[in-house]
C-alpha cells in the first residue's frame, strides 16, 4: 500500500480530508488512522476513495494492491 503517493493525491486535487470523510461515512480521525496505516480500508471505502478522487485504475493497484502484485511477480 502507497499511503505517501494517496497523501499526495489528496493534497493535488486539494479535497480537505474531512469532506473526503464525510463522503466515505467515516469520522476524520478514523480516515487519519487509515491514511497513516494504524487501520486498514475495507473495499466499499477504496471504491469510495476512487470515486471521490477520480482516481485511475492504474492508481487504484497502485495505491492500495502495489504489496499484492509485488507479492504475486516475485
Amino acid at each position: 500500500m502507497d499511503l505517501n503517493y494517496l497523501a499526495n493525491k489528496i493534497e493535488e486535487i486539494g479535497i480537505p480530508i474531512s469532506t473526503i470523510a464525510d463522503k466515505m461515512g467515516i469520522s476524520r480521525t478514523t480516515f487519519y488512522k487509515k491514511l497513516n496505516g494504524e487501520r486498514d480500508f475495507q473495499i466499499s471505502e477504496i471504491e469510495s476513495i476512487c470515486t471521490i478522487l477520480r482516481l485511475t485504475d492504474y492508481e487504484k493497484k497502485h495505491i492500495f494492491f502495489a504489496d499484492e502484485v509485488d507479492k504475486i511477480a516475485n
